[in-house]
Formats: structure tokens, sequence, C-alpha cells
């Protein structure tokens, strides 16, 4: 996959790492500035946690290149060494967003989900989170303090 930066992004980077990812798109009309801007809120509240990740993938590879998702990224306080936008061919995309994360299929349309998917330092996802849930954040942080805590 590509950063916003325009990057290389190596997945190696998440290894040993408690993550949470996302699945926006830079045009979306609906819920995609409200899970940034949450994710935003979230990358404050781990600012500290140098063993936390979290990563934004876009769900609409033809339309947001590095640069339009970097845009996007910097009008929610993004990209940081701890937040990461990646765009990517539109097969690895479906494969991370229908086959691996089950959120949604985005082949020939952007039918995503509006949760937040929590993983541990082995790479399993361990949850997933509602943004439209008032406590799922709450249940989101002190899930991710949970598994920063356990043995690896």
């Amino acid at each position: 996959m590509t950063a916003s930066s325009g990057r290389a992004f190596d997945s190696r980077a998440l290894d040993g790492k408690v993550w949470v990812v996302d699945f926006i798109y830079t045009n979306c009309p609906g819920p995609c500035p409200r899970m940034t801007s949450q994710m935003h809120r979230l990358e404050r509240r781990v600012s500290r946690d140098s063993d936390v990740r979290l990563v934004s993938v876009s769900v609409d590879p033809q339309h947001d290149t590095p640069q339009v998702l970097d845009e996007f990224a910097h009008r929610f306080g993004g990209p940081s060494l701890q937040w990461t936008f990646l765009t990517g061919s539109p097969a690895t995309v479906h494969l991370l967003a229908y086959e691996t994360f089950h959120v949604g299929d985005v082949i020939g349309k952007m039918d995503h989900s509006t949760k937040f998917a929590l993983v541990d330092k082995r790479g399993n996802i361990r949850g997933y989170y509602s943004t439209f849930d008032r406590d799922g954040m709450s249940s989101l942080l002190k899930d991710i303090a949970a598994l920063r805590n356990a043995s690896s």
C-alpha cells in the first residue's frame, strides 16, 4: 500500500503494536468525516503510547491518490507518526476490507463499515467498535490499554 506521504507502507511497521483501523474515503458525503474526527480524538488520547498505531484506509483508491488523501488527512489533524492514511490497488483494498476485516465490499461501490477494528500485537483482530455508539470509544480505549498491558 501507499501512505498519504507517497511512500510505500510496509505492514511490518505494525508488528508488535496494538492498532486501530478504519475504512474511509475522502469524498464521503456521510460518516467518513465524523469517523476521521473520532480517530483524531483517539490519536490525542493515545499520543504518548509508542506501541499504538492508527490506520485509515481509503476504500476509493481510484479517487484517493496519496495527494488527495494527504490533503484530507491534514484537515483532520493527520497524518502523524502514529496515524497513517493508506491507499492501494482496488484488489488490495478489497482484500483488506472484505476478506480480512469483513467490514464491507468495496468493489464497484462504497459499501463500508463505520466501525473501528482493534488489532492486537500479534495481528489478531480483537474487536469492532461502533463510531455511532457513545460508549464505543470508551470501550475501545479500555481495550487498547488491556492489549497494551497483555504479555506478547
